[in-house]
């Protein structure tokens, strides 16, 4: 892995940028943004070559899992792949990854320069998001990447990633998730999804979603002609069961089109082993797991509930159910210590906590509250018996805050 030496920042040229990511007016549905100003911007770019694969992905839940998958099968099948996903856990980095691995420092800064240059010529604004978007497609171009998988950031119809090419698009997951700006109901967010459609090119769809999510999707589909393939999963499946599904079919299909080569067992190994950094990642005693919606977290606590967990801290953001999340936690934790994000999207823990209480009168001593996430995570350790899992959830920020480096102990 190309190392990031401390304190160095290669991306911190995007940082006076609007981060739409860390503003809670976004959120909150007041602003909406404007998907011309991505394309706008990659086309003031130098010509780029298009990639010989280009994936696109969205859904409510398990984007990265499947995007990162999706990237590990592809490099095992001979390909050079780049893998754009959001949000990172540490650095800006993270976000694309080449092979696997975070590209050299200073190619991505010398993309970001070149974003920030084409959108000065072009009289453009981009946001933060927009210009990640832009210099993923540079850096990725300059680096002679072969097939590249697009995570989308948010919903799909109005992201940044929509400017990019795609040869199959993937939905992983339909819930209710950042209702303000994506709809209040579950066919709302599932035309949003669906907005990452292209004329003529396959959908994977997994087989489970809600029916009125699936049938808005499916409808959606055949207005623009995209072939559906329904990926099946087991009845129990985990949501990293259910990544590892979607990411094989889709090998299987580029295959089928002639995109890619014959999956193979070290594709299908690669996919099935791919660690996907604070989900479901275990860390000694502490589990880090990002579940950051209502559904999400309803699936971790049917399994947490199947087991000896100890304490579990969490945070959320604002335009999530905060107290839909905890209330879920509440029945499975010893205790429940909520704590807060750092930067202003954070819900206040505080308020949080007294509306649990309202809700929960007799929660007592199995609710505690803690703003510090750090304080939070060591007072967990303090109360947690012998032989009890640890589990740190809610925002992935809060995951990205905690969770050691890889090479680090826990």
């Amino acid at each position: 892995m190309h190392a990031v030496t401390p304190g160095s920042r290669p991306l911190s040229i995007l940082d006076e940028l609007l981060d739409n990511e860390r503003r809670t007016r976004f959120f909150s549905g007041d602003d909406v943004p404007d998907p011309t100003i991505a394309r706008r911007l990659l086309a003031a770019l130098e010509p780029l070559s298009r990639p010989a694969v280009s994936i696109h992905v969205a859904g409510s839940e398990g984007k990265t899992s499947t995007t990162e998958r999706l990237a590990a099968g592809l490099s095992a099948l001979g390909l050079r792949t780049g893998a754009f996903t959001s949000p990172h856990l540490h650095d800006p980095l993270e976000r694309l990854r080449i092979d696997g691995q975070l590209p050299p420092g200073d190619a991505a800064r010398r993309a970001a320069e070149a974003v920030l240059h084409a959108a000065r010529d072009a009289g453009l604004e981009p946001s933060w998001f927009d210009a990640m978007t832009a210099t993923a497609r540079l850096l990725f171009a300059h680096s002679q990447v072969e097939a590249v998988v697009w995570e989308t950031g948010l919903g799909g119809r109005l992201d940044s990633t929509r400017a990019v090419p795609a040869d199959v698009c993937l939905i992983t997951s339909i819930s209710l998730e950042h209702t303000a700006v994506l709809g209040a109901d579950l066919p709302g967010v599932a035309r949003e999804k669906a907005g990452i459609l292209r004329q003529d090119v396959p959908l994977m769809l997994p087989s489970g979603l809600p029916r009125s999510a699936h049938d808005t999707i499916v409808a959606r589909a055949a207005e623009l002609d995209c072939p559906v393939v329904m990926v099946p999963s087991g009845e129990h499946a985990g949501a990293q069961q259910r990544s590892t599904d979607l990411a094989l079919a889709t090998l299987q299909r580029l295959s089928d089109d002639g995109l890619v080569p014959q999956p193979n067992a070290v594709s299908r190994r690669a996919v099935t082993e791919w660690a996907v950094a604070g989900r479901g990642e275990r860390r000694g005693d502490v589990l880090f797991d990002g579940a950051h919606s209502v559904a999400a977290i309803r699936e971790l606590a049917g399994q947490l509930g199947q087991a000896e967990t100890g304490p579990v801290v969490f945070a959320a953001t604002s335009g999530r159910d905060a107290v839909g999340m905890a209330a879920l936690l509440l029945a499975v934790s010893d205790p429940l210590i909520i704590t807060a994000v750092p930067g202003p999207r954070g819900s206040d823990p505080v308020e949080l906590t007294r509306l649990l209480r309202e809700r929960f009168p007799d929660a007592g001593s199995g609710l505690l509250v803690e703003p510090d996430p750090h304080r939070a995570l060591a007072s967990a350790k303090e109360r947690s018996r012998k032989g009890r899992q640890i589990v740190v959830t809610g925002s992935l920020y809060l995951v990205g805050l905690l969770l050691p480096d890889r090479s680090s102990p826990c």
